[in-house]
Order: C-alpha cells, then structure tokens, then sequence
C-alpha cells in the first residue's frame, strides 16, 4: 500500500475518534430519545469502521498476488460528485419548488444524468417515485411537506 494511501486513512480515522470523543461529549441520548451527538455519533463511528477495513484490508490485486490495492479504487468519481450535487441543489430548492416539483425533477437528474435512461422511462419512474412517496408520508403518515410558491 503507498504511504499517501496510507497517511489518508490514518488521517480519516483520526478525524473518525476525534468525533465521536465530541459527540459523546454533546450528550448522545439513548435509541428511544436521542440526543443533540447521536447521528453524529454513529456517521463517525462509520467512518472509523470504513477507515479501519481501508488501512487494513484492502482488496487484493487481481496481478500482484498478496499486495492489496485500495479499496475505493475504481469507483467513478464523477458520478459520485454529481449525485452529491443533485442532492445538494434539492435540499436548496425543496422549500422554494415544494416537495413534489423538487423530487420530482431530482429524480428525473438521476435517472437521466447520473445513469442515463430513456426521457420517457426518467419521466415515467420519477412519476412513479413522487406517488408512492406521496401516498406513503402525506396520505398515511401524514407528513407536511412544503408545497412551494406553486401551491402543490
């Protein structure tokens, strides 16, 4: 494993430790009644695991035999960057546009941008997200959601 691959993990899991000796500190509740530290608590406790499986285990190259490669070598980048905007640019919009006018289009920049579909399967299956979505925490769960500036 190359030092700097080595050195960034070391670098996350300190970061990992750090948070959860904070998040401890900031009160994390029991499951039941959670306090202000509890998610917080559990995303660093998953960062720590996640740092810990890339320091030590790797995954083993297909040529070399017993030298390990990193673990999130491969992954696509690109795809990961523009999910991360997506969600990004709903959590800015979902009170402007309302629940059903942001998830809907989210859905349609998923389906068309980050695993390209047909427009009338994007269309069709973000229709079919928003629906069940609705029906699920509007209908039964009765769940307010924001309606938007145009009134649905």
């Amino acid at each position: 494993m190359k030092m700097h691959h080595r050195v960034g993990s070391i670098f996350w899991l300190i970061i990992g430790v750090y948070t959860v000796i904070s998040a401890y500190r900031l009160g994390i509740g029991i499951f039941r009644r959670p306090g202000p530290g509890f998610i917080f608590f559990l995303a660093s406790l998953l960062l720590i695991i996640l740092s810990i499986i890339d320091l030590f285990i790797g995954k083993p190259k297909a040529n070399r035999g017993e030298e390990f490669e990193p673990i999130w070598l491969g992954v696509r980048w690109q795809k990961v960057i523009l999910v991360l905007s997506g969600l990004i640019a709903y959590a800015y919009l979902f009170d402007k546009l309302g629940f059903l006018l942001s998830t809907f289009l989210l859905m349609i920049f998923l389906f068309k941008a980050v695993e390209p579909t047909k427009w009338w399967t994007s269309i069709l299956s973000s229709l079919i997200t928003i629906l069940i979505s609705y029906c699920i925490f509007n209908l039964w769960l009765k769940v307010p959601f924001p309606t938007g500036f145009l009134g649905f």
